[in-house]
């Protein structure tokens, strides 16, 4: 794919390296011309139609509520969806029972070319782009809020935000651990209308199953033991403002039809009392899963999905983005140094450079701790790269050449002390809260999923 300035102010056309043909630019300010699509059903129930994708998002599916439905007991409720990104047109299978084939080749997600061939069960289809195109708009910032991007991605995000924060839009945030969830609700509710009222987070993975209800609804005195007073949960102190829900995925099957319930028809019932009230609030929920994939698994409720996710936003992947890093170091260095922090790195654009070729499994959370860990450090000017793996926290020389021996292979001594680290770190920060796992993971800033699996990794579950 080419860097989100090139082919800026051309007017010819220009390939991705997907088969998706995509335009130039068409205004200084960004905007991005793309060819419409279309499907052509060549076998199947629809055989011999055309379904044009006019949407960022096209559901492909049994259920009615798709955009494009397929009445075939071989295509599942939820099969597949179309989306449309700055590098093209990709499909992305929703965990459908028989699975999404591109060419013959059963795939998660691939990029759609002219020609290529889609089959989903029985049925079969071709896509094909048309020769009117459609503008895929973006924003002209940088940053809303926290949030800090200049990707094409990003501002696509942006001009998303921008578009459904001042409205009462129900908000699903989708995206991998650590990519700013939480932070880009949070950008949205500050440039709504509910602004000065509260903004309310609810962990759903976090909180024990026992007592999500009351924090979400509140109980009254002596609704069950414990509750020795009233207390008024999360949808009562956020009247007004905004609920958000993280990890929603989680929420469990018996709190879903009351979740639904406060979305119909914005009412709760406290654990323990009878009477209703009214709540005026608006609810942004996020997940690391893709919702639509707990549906199809029958994990989730379907009307609960719709209701959630009126409007959608895909948080991408910090390896999907990498030409942000150097924007987000300097931001991370000066929140933790100040004004004058650049001045405090060595060989800056070296260490873009090296930071660029790592993967970021953890996403930008694992690169804000990696900056921060790099500030701790006494030595100055800071070499970001030395901090990559978050390994060389260790400020005595002696122990860092013992960290740093070059008598072995790159790889295998890169592996030993990454696996060093995490096994220590864990190890102790399990003992520091007694071995709450809940508090362990707030305490470090990471989601408790990742935690648990460090945990199985170094067999730390005793």
């Amino acid at each position: 794919m080419k860097a989100a300035g090139e082919g800026a102010g051309r007017p010819n056309m220009t390939r991705s390296d997907t088969p998706t043909l995509v335009l130039g630019r068409k205004k200084p300010d960004g905007h991005i011309m793309i060819k419409k699509a279309k499907l052509f059903i060549v076998s199947g129930a629809l055989q011999g139609r055309e379904f044009v994708i006019d949407k960022d998002s096209f559901s492909i599916g049994a259920a009615p509520d798709n955009d494009l439905v397929f009445p075939d007991d071989t295509v599942s409720k939820r099969h597949c969806e179309i989306q449309l990104s700055p590098e093209g047109y990709m499909v992305r299978d929703l965990g459908s029972t028989n699975g999404t084939n591109v060419n013959g080749v059963r795939v998660a997600e691939a990029f759609l070319g002219q020609g290529t061939e889609v089959q989903l069960g029985n049925a079969r289809m071709v896509f094909c782009p048309l020769h009117e195109v459609r503008e895929f708009v973006l924003s002209d910032k940088t940053e809303i809020g926290q949030v800090l991007g200049a990707s094409v991605a990003m501002r696509r995000i942006f001009h998303e935000v921008e578009t459904y924060a001042p409205t009462e839009a129900t908000i699903l945030i989708e995206g991998e651990t650590g990519t700013g969830k939480e932070v880009l609700a949070e950008a949205i509710h500050g440039l709504s209308p509910r602004r000065d009222k509260p903004f309310i987070v609810i962990d759903c993975a976090s909180l024990a199953r026992e007592l999500i209800e009351s924090e979400l609804f509140g109980h009254q005195k002596g609704a069950f033991t414990g509750a020795s007073s009233d207390r008024i949960g999360a949808f009562e102190h956020a009247d007004g403002g905004t609920v958000f829900l993280d990890e929603v995925a989680d929420l469990s099957a018996e709190l879903q039809p009351k979740l639904l319930r406060v979305l119909e028809k914005r009412e709760i019932r406290r654990v323990g009392s009878n009477t209703v009230r009214k709540v005026n609030v608006r609810i942004i929920s996020a997940t690391n899963k893709k919702l639509a994939n707990e549906v199809q698994a029958g994990r989730f409720r379907e009307d609960l999905f719709f209701r959630l996710s009126v409007a959608r936003v895909e948080m991408p992947p910090l390896r999907r983005r990498k030409e942000d890093i150097p924007l987000l170091v300097e931001h991370f260095l000066k929140s933790f140094l100040g004004p004058d922090a650049m001045g405090q790195v060595a060989n800056f654009d070296k260490a873009m450079e090296m930071l660029h070729n790592h993967t970021w499994p953890g996403n930008v959370r694992e690169l804000r701790n990696m900056v921060e860990i790099a500030c701790y450090s006494q030595k100055r000017p800071i070499d970001l790269s030395a901090f990559l793996y978050m390994g060389v926290i260790k400020t005595e020389e002696d122990a860092h050449a013992q960290d740093f021996n070059a008598d072995r292979p790159f790889k295998d001594a890169k592996g030993d002390l990454v696996r060093k680290f995490e096994a220590g770190y864990v190890e102790d920060l399990l003992r520091k809260h007694n071995g709450n796992v809940s508090k362990a993971a707030r305490e470090a800033g990471i989601e408790r999923a990742y935690l648990q699996r460090l945990i199985r990794k170094h067999d730390l579950r005793d």
